[in-house]
């Protein structure tokens, strides 16, 4: 027999249906550990991150692999240097991150690249405690002018995408010091500006060894607050872009719509604009290669974007300053992009499996009822949230929450409102208030 709040007789029915319609926004409750790690974000060391990065002059996919001071190599021996020091000083409390370089060839005839070149790009994973799950943060390395095979001018890239490297550094310094359930992953990728290369290839990887990836977030521009030409401004906005190409509600949605949740929780008051759109109008990024491979995953940019900055030689001409430099950043804007990614991530890998086999139970009857039913998650310890919302609205609202009903294999909800009007999903959360990614209802 399940408690009260599980719909599974007439009698508890009959009161449920007594209650029109609820209208819980979605909330997600605030974790004091994962508070405790969004407090530790630095402004110091971020800047200390974009500073060093920008001092290697070019981080083009042309450039030096073998000057200790200049160039992609460079750069990528400061990563591993850093994680590698962090690894080696991580907590006891929590398996071992390790840190490796992944390479791939890239180039040749035909190509946006000159000539043929193997790039490397340093993945970090800071394994779960128990489950095998995997959510990975994603930037790139490299950077260009407008020239798109010069590999010698000075090509800074603070905010294209130092700021996204940023973010991977300092959530691989603070979660390293954290247990958590399941892996988070800061994947740092070459080769982006030449085709999306890096993130391709370990796209690829990802799908032929089977990685038990459940979601992505690609950072790629998250610190940039006034736009060029309007000089509009904003630190309190964040654009999360989520494909949709196999109907309205794909995973990807969901996993915005979550990012967003946390946002409300952790970070109150920046807002995630929800941008249904696989990216910016003709343009792409490297999560793009983990969508095309069948993986959840987005993108997040900063709200305004400066094209004074982007991809143009440092210079000042008519007093406008071009070029990407770290003046140009809004430091206080990055952290609270940081804390968005790092409360998204550490959210979900605390949280249960995602609730398979959601559906309307009762789709072909001509009733105001709905039926929901749903396979239950291998964690006799959470409990389910139904989750509901108007057809052209964009967020979830909770319906309500019932207990794990343990002599079922296939829970099930029934309540007043019309499958006709609403959307639906089933989510599971943690004993701790974690919640899975939606389960969309069809």
């Amino acid at each position: 027999m399940r408690k009260l709040l599980v719909i599974a007789s007439l009698a508890l029915f009959a009161v449920i249906s007594c209650c029109k319609q609820p209208a819980s926004e979605v909330t997600i409750k605030a974790d004091p550990v994962i508070a405790g790690a969004l407090a530790q974000v630095s402004a110091d060391s971020i800047e200390t991150y974009i500073n060093d990065l920008v001092a290697f002059h070019t981080r083009h996919n042309l450039s030096t692999q073998t000057d200790p001071e200049r160039g992609i190599g460079a750069a990528v021996n400061y990563l591993v240097d850093k994680c590698e020091y962090w690894a080696e000083n991580a907590s006891p409390d929590r398996p071992m991150p390790v840190v490796e370089v992944i390479r791939y060839d890239a180039g040749g005839p035909g190509s946006r690249l000159g000539r043929e070149v193997n790039l490397p790009c340093v993945m970090v994973t800071l394994p779960g405690t128990i489950g095998s799950g995997e959510i990975i943060l994603m930037a790139h390395i490299d950077t260009r002018v407008a020239d798109n095979n010069d590999s010698t001018s000075f090509a800074p890239g603070a905010n294209d995408d130092a700021s996204g490297m940023a973010c991977l550094l300092e959530t691989a310094r603070i979660v390293s010091q954290i247990p958590l359930e399941q892996t988070i992953k800061c994947l740092f990728v070459s080769g982006e500006e030449h085709g999306l290369l890096g993130s391709q290839a370990v796209a690829k990887i990802a799908k032929e060894e089977g990685w038990p990836i459940l979601a992505v977030i690609n950072n790629d521009m998250i610190s940039n607050a006034v736009s060029s030409e309007t000089n509009l401004e904003t630190i309190d906005m964040v654009r999360v872009f989520s494909d949709s190409p196999r109907g309205e509600d794909s995973d990807a949605r969901q996993w915005a719509r979550y990012i967003k949740e946390c946002a409300a929780t952790y970070v109150p008051g920046h807002e995630v604009k929800l941008m249904y759109r696989n990216d910016r109008y003709r343009r792409g990024g490297d999560h793009t290669s983990f969508t095309n491979e069948g993986f959840v995953a987005v993108r997040m940019s900063e709200y305004y974007e400066n094209y004074d900055r982007t991809h143009q030689l440092v210079r000042e001409e008519n007093g406008i300053a071009y070029g990407d430099v770290i003046s140009g950043l809004s430091v206080p804007y990055l952290v609270k992009n940081i804390r968005v990614n790092m409360a998204a991530a550490m959210s979900l890998a605390s949280a249960p499996a995602k609730p398979e086999g959601a559906r309307i139970a009762n789709a072909n009857d001509l009733s105001n009822y709905t039926v929901l039913s749903w396979r239950a998650v291998a964690d006799p310890g959470a409990h389910y949230e139904v989750l509901y919302r108007e057809t052209d609205q964009p967020v979830w609202k909770v319906y309500g929450s019932y207990e794990y009903d343990p002599s079922a294999q296939l829970q099930t909800a029934k309540f007043p409102l019309s499958k006709d009007n609403y959307f639906y999903a089933v989510r599971s959360v943690s004993e701790g208030g974690h919640p899975s990614l939606p389960s969309v209802c069809r």
